[in-house]
């Protein structure tokens, strides 16, 4: 252990401080150093400024040596030099520029001037050439004003020829002289002069004129007209003119930003160096104030650890020691009455002592409990594995794997629940939704397991698995005495209601043996009736055996009922109240809308049978996976008994006796043959006593019709004696992307298969017209069309195969009505 940690807290406490003092005494005096380094810079900075100020003296005198030179461009005409100069110009600006780079102050400026400067090269440059033309047209009319003036002078020439040549000597005159002008007035003076004057001349001219005249006017109109060289030499003379003024402008606005630039660097020097001065004295005041409250705040922290909180820590820390001890009766002396950290320490030393009191008496609970519980583990009969919440099994019974007919578990080994059952030789039989929260598992020789799954709120689980072969064969044994009593009973209401239909027929065909015309259709109206009655019983019973005839169909499930609401109202009794439920968004389903219809209605008819005076029932439309009707009441409920037999055909609880009993179990049967399910839950007790029958569908993308995705889609051939029902088969396979061939009859079949070169599927019902069977027409497909598929539809259940096709590869018989599903399902690709 270090030496430092055998000092005690004072100690520790006081020489914390001392350091502390010491450290803020070196910062001061280091903040002292640092400040006198500041007044130090802040001369450095003086002499910088003063820089600044030098340069700004150079951008001035450059600016006044720009506008010096730049003149010197106006009396230079050979173009090399005028160039060279004007290069000069340009590096000093640029020079200028430089001194100037990053103060926006002088970008106007400078972007005029070097414009005036560029304005003053441009004007300048052609003059030396346009001057060299000028000369060379003021030679040429010299030498022709020699010769005209010869010949006006010449006697010997007749009167008028000499006036001619007198005329042009004028003109060649008024050339001259505005080749020689000086200003714009000028000019146009002369030009005028000689326009009225060649105008003249021209009308009196002689053939011996002719030559001399085109002369001199060839001689003006040399490179350009002598008076357009004229007026560009001139007005290039005033432009360089004006720039030359806009040079020495911006030079001397340069030259006054200089100035004020060196005015203002002046003024901020002194006062920054003024107020860095008086800083400087502030600073060094603070210091030393600081430094002399740091040393009395030193004093006094020191007094204060020593006599108040070393000495109550020492208390409080010889109390703790005793009740690390086990001594849970320490006590401590009066602490102090304050509320800082050491009261704090006083109280939290007086409520850890309670809870560490509290903590040995709950470990002996706890103690007794993990015994418990540890008996309970290993005697339990059932297995029991408890898992992390990564799925690892941490702990488990002997049970478990004796169960599961597994050997012990090996050393060190780590496996999930799944691996466990996946090792063994059980298969999942059923899930646990459909078990009410239990797994079912069966191994080969018909053991049966029941898994239950309970998470822990750590995210691990517990599972228990519970041996349950004995309870399922009661089960199963009990379930197909209740098939039995339940299909005794319906074999008895069909052979008394069958029999008193077969009665009725019998006795009306006996009177009608005898009767006269009018009787006779009296008669014969009641054996219709008879025979109605009969349908309505087969159709019902085909209900409840999940056999009877739908045409399904994609259908809004919420408009649907929103359709049959005002029907429903005026079927229930005044004393109930409809209440909807609806989704604004469509639920689809596919099912027989006017079977739906039919359900719905006999539902809620019911539903307000069952509710004695005021009541309610609520109808709700919603999509809970698939589509989901659930019509609740708030009548008298039904008992555990009562809902148990609730689906059995011919079943009825109404006191007077009244009803058929097929109702639900017509139901049932139209909800689980459109692929769905039936849920009846009932309540007897108050408040909440009432039923709720909910019929779910399944979701429409699993029962929708692909078209594209198909292993082969070819050609089938479909027999079947009932109209209705060939259509709708029909239709179901050119939905799944067939080409549908129909017959209606034996013969009919017969003869497609013959006209037909290749079929991929035919499918036959078993009894056709006239007697005829549906394997006849299968024998006859599977020597005409070896590769087709054969489907034998009936609606009676199917126990023999005919010898010629028993060996037939692609052999399926089907339970009519074939729904769309089980076709998919056939013919679809898995």
């Amino acid at each position: 252990m270090p030496s430092f940690l055998r000092f005690s807290v004072r100690f520790r406490l006081s020489a914390a401080i001392a350091v502390l003092f010491g450290l803020m005494l070196l910062v001061s005096l280091i903040g002292m150093r640092v400040l006198n380094r500041t007044e130090f810079w802040m001369n450095v900075l003086h002499q910088d400024t003063l820089t600044e100020v030098s340069d700004a003296l150079d951008l001035s005198r450059r600016s006044a040596d720009l506008a010096t030179s730049a003149p010197f461009l106006y009396a230079l005409f050979p173009p090399f030099q005028l160039e060279q100069e004007a290069q000069n110009v340009l590096e000093n600006l640029r020079s200028i520029e430089a001194h100037a780079a990053g103060d926006p102050v002088l970008d106007l400026p400078l972007a005029r001037l070097r414009l005036a400067i560029a304005d003053l090269t441009t004007a300048l440059l052609p003059q030396t050439a346009r001057k060299a033309d000028l000369t060379a047209i003021d030679r040429e009319l010299e030498r022709l004003n020699r010769r005209v003036r010869r010949l006006a002078n010449d006697s010997a020439l007749p009167l008028e020829e000499r006036e001619v040549w007198t005329g042009m000597q004028q003109l060649i005159a008024n050339a001259t002289g505005a080749g020689r002008a000086t200003a714009l007035i000028e000019l146009g003076e002369f030009t005028r002069r000689y326009t009225m004057d060649r105008d003249r001349i021209a009308a009196q001219l002689l053939p011996v004129h002719r030559a001399s005249f085109g002369e001199i006017e060839l001689a003006i109109q040399r490179s350009e007209s002598l008076f357009v060289l004229k007026h560009r030499e001139i007005a290039a003379q005033l432009d360089a003119a004006n720039a030359l003024f806009r040079i020495r402008q911006e030079a001397s606005r340069i030259t006054r930003f200089a100035e004020d630039k060196v005015a203002q660097a002046e003024a901020r020097l002194s006062q920054a160096r003024a107020e860095t001065s008086s800083n400087l004295d502030i600073a060094k005041n603070s210091f030393l104030a600081f430094t002399l409250i740091s040393l009395l705040v030193a004093v006094t922290s020191a007094l204060y650890v020593s006599r108040y909180v070393a000495r109550n820590l020492h208390r409080i820390a010889d109390a703790m020691r005793k009740l690390a001890a086990g001594n849970h009766r320490a006590e401590l002396p009066k602490g102090p009455a304050s509320e800082d950290e050491i009261g704090q320490l006083f109280s939290a030393f007086r409520v850890f002592r309670e809870n560490a009191r509290k903590l040995d008496r709950r470990t002996s609970q706890i103690r007794h409990q993990n015994a418990l519980f540890s008996r309970v583990f290993r005697n339990i009969k059932d297995g029991v594995a408890i898992a992390s919440a990564e799925g690892w099994i941490q702990a488990e019974n002997e049970n478990l794997r004796q169960l599961l007919r597994l050997p012990p578990a090996a050393q060190g080994s780590r496996q999930t629940m799944q691996e466990l059952i996946s090792q063994s030789s059980f298969s999942r039989q059923a899930s646990a939704g459909e078990r009410g929260g239990f797994e079912e598992y069966v191994d080969r020789s018909g053991n049966v397991l029941e898994m239950q799954h309970s998470p822990l709120p750590d995210g691990g689980a517990v599972w228990l698995l519970s041996e349950t072969t004995e309870r399922k064969k009661v089960e199963e044994r009990l379930e197909e005495i209740r098939r039995v009593e339940t299909l005794g009973k319906v074999s008895g209401e069909i052979a008394h209601d069958f029999g008193n239909i077969l009665s009725s027929i019998s006795g009306n065909l006996h009177l009608l043996e005898g009767a006269d015309p009018e009787q006779s259709q009296h008669f014969q109206s009641r054996i219709r009736s008879a025979l109605d009655l009969g349908v309505s019983l087969t159709e019902r019973l085909l209900a409840f055996a999940r056999k009877q005839h739908l045409e399904p169909q994609v259908t809004d499930i919420g408009l649907l009922v929103e359709g049959i609401a005002d029907l429903l109202e005026i079927a229930l009794p005044t004393s109930v109240t409809m209440a909807f439920e609806l989704p604004d968004s469509p639920v689809l389903a596919r099912v027989d809308p006017g079977q739906l219809e039919s359900a719905v209605l006999n539902i809620c008819v019911n539903a307000g049978q069952a509710i004695n005076g005021a009541g309610t029932i609520r109808v709700t439309v919603c999509e809970n996976n698939g589509a989901q009707v659930s019509i609740r009441d708030s009548g008298c409920g039904m008992s555990p008994e009562v809902l148990r037999r609730a689906r059995e055909p011919f079943y009825t609880n109404r006191s007077d006796g009244s009803g058929t009993g097929l109702g639900l179990s017509m139901v049932d049967g139209f909800v689980h043959q459109s692929g769905g399910s039936l849920v009846i839950t009932s309540q007897t007790d108050s408040p909440d006593h009432g039923t709720t029958v909910t019929m779910r569908f399944p979701p429409l993308e699993q029962i929708t019709e692909p078209s594209s995705d198909l292993a082969q889609p070819g050609t089938a051939l479909v027999i079947d004696d009932d109209p209705a029902y060939l259509a709708s088969l029909c239709e179901a396979l050119e939905r799944l992307g067939y080409v549908v061939l129909r017959a209606s009859s034996f013969v009919e079949g017969a003869a497609q298969l013959g006209q037909q070169e290749e079929l991929d599927l035919i499918l036959s019902d078993l009894n056709l017209d006239s007697g005829a069977s549906g394997w006849e027409l299968l024998e006859h497909a599977q020597a005409q069309h070896p590769d087709a598929r054969l489907i034998l539809m009936s609606t009676r259940l199917i126990s023999r195969i005919p010898a010629a096709l028993q060996d037939a590869p692609q052999l399926t018989t089907l339970a009519k009505p074939v729904t769309d599903a089980v076709l998919r399902d056939l013919l679809l690709p898995r």
